[in-house]
């Protein structure tokens, strides 16, 4: 898929820096935004993790090139939930724009757009180091998934 992907994106991205019409300039930036976070949260769960979900557990592991690169599995469990938690932001990002160009331009709210921004960015990115390092015991839960499931499947 990230072969079909990529292309896509770079297509995406020409068409709204390149392509834009003039009536449209005022959200051209929040849309490269929203593009370039979705576009680095579909790379992160088709090519950086790849995860392999086992139902009916909630486990898995991940398949992708940073598990090649020797990246452990906690490290890219934050950076995947934490690429959900930016595009939810960059999605915002688009409301917000509308809601300023259309409503707000002229209110105190030019003041703290930026500052909102900041502290919304801030806070998905250290929302998840909480329970990145306090993660579980994982042999004990080991155990419980190779129960469930037969250990050749897990080779």
């Amino acid at each position: 898929m990230t072969s079909f992907e990529i292309p896509v994106h770079i297509l995406g991205v020409y068409m709204i820096l390149s392509e834009t019409p003039e009536a449209m300039k005022s959200v051209k930036w929040s849309m490269f935004n929203m593009h370039f976070w979705c576009m680095s949260l579909d790379l992160t769960i088709s090519l950086l993790t790849t995860p392999f979900i086992l139902f009916p557990t909630i486990a898995g592991y991940p398949m992708g090139l940073l598990e090649w690169f020797g990246v452990d599995v906690p490290t890219q469990a934050y950076f995947g939930v934490s690429m959900f938690a930016v595009a939810g932001i960059a999605v915002l990002g688009i409301f917000e724009n509308r809601f300023f160009v259309l409503m707000a331009e002229n209110t105190i709210w030019k003041y703290i757009r930026i500052p909102f921004f900041v502290i919304n960015y801030l806070a998905c990115l250290l929302f998840f180091i909480p329970p990145y390092l306090d993660i579980p015991n994982q042999d004990m839960a080991r155990k419980i998934v190779l129960k469930v499931f037969h250990k050749d499947v897990l080779k």
